[in-house]
C-alpha cells in the first residue's frame, strides 16, 4: 500500500567528514538494467544514458528535471554484490552496498544512507503515476549481478526505477559532496554554452 499522506521534509544535514576513509572514489554503482525516466516520460536503462539527457528526479515533494553530466564509473561485464531493496508499493532498486539512497527519518527529514544500512520498515520516496509517495521497505535481497553504472546528474540525485537515490557512494554526507561538486557543475554548464558535447 502507498502512503496517501503528503510528505513534508527537509534535507538532512550532517557535519561529519564527507568522504569515507576506506573509499577510493565517490562512485559505487547502480545495477545496469535499472530504468531512469526522461522528461518525455520515456524509460531507458541507466547504462544507455548520455551526457545532456534530461531526466526526472525529486526536489522536496515535487518531481523536477535534472541533467546527466557524466558517468563516474561503468562496467557492463563485471559482477558486484547488490542490495535489492523492495518496497510495499512494489518498487525495487538494486544498489551496491555503499551507494546512497534517500530515506525518510522519523522526524520527516531526508537522510541519504548506504544501501547496506537500509532495514525493513525504513521509508523511501517513490513515484507512481506522476505522484510522489512514501513507501516502507518490506524486503532486502543480497545478490550478485553483472553490470553497474554510476551516473552523475546536476542535482546529484535521480529516480532509479522510480525510487529516489543519490548519485554518490562511499561518502558520509550527500549534501556536502554535492556542495563541493559546484565547480564541476559550473564547468559543465559553461561547456554546454560553448556547445562542447563531451565536457569530461
Amino acid at each position: 500500500m502507498l502512503d496517501d499522506n503528503p510528505m513534508m521534509m527537509d534535507t538532512d544535514t550532517d557535519t561529519d567528514t564527507n568522504i569515507d576513509k576506506n573509499s577510493s572514489s565517490l562512485a559505487d554503482s547502480i545495477f545496469y538494467h535499472t530504468l531512469v525516466t526522461l522528461i518525455n516520460q520515456q524509460k531507458i536503462p541507466i547504462g544507455k544514458r548520455r551526457v545532456g539527457d534530461q531526466l526526472l528526479t525529486l526536489s522536496g515533494t515535487k518531481i523536477v528535471s535534472t541533467e546527466m553530466m557524466m558517468m563516474l564509473d561503468q562496467n557492463q561485464l563485471s559482477s558486484a554484490m547488490f542490495y535489492t531493496i523492495i518496497t510495499a508499493s512494489g518498487h525495487r532498486v538494486s544498489l551496491t552496498s555503499l551507494h546512497l539512497i534517500a530515506a525518510i527519518t522519523y522526524d520527516g527529514h531526508i537522510a541519504y544512507i548506504p544501501a547496506k544500512n537500509i532495514k525493513n520498515g525504513d521509508t523511501l520516496r517513490v513515484v507512481t503515476n506522476g505522484r510522489v509517495y512514501s513507501s516502507s521497505v518490506i524486503d532486502i535481497i543480497k545478490e550478485i549481478k553483472f553490470g553497474y553504472y554510476a551516473p552523475l546528474s546536476i542535482t546529484g540525485t535521480l529516480l532509479a526505477n522510480n525510487v529516489e537515490v543519490s548519485c554518490f557512494s562511499n561518502v558520509k554526507n550527500h549534501d556536502i559532496v554535492q556542495f563541493y561538486m559546484s565547480p564541476l557543475r559550473w564547468y559543465y554548464r559553461l561547456s554546454r554554452l560553448l556547445s562542447i558535447e563531451q565536457p569530461f
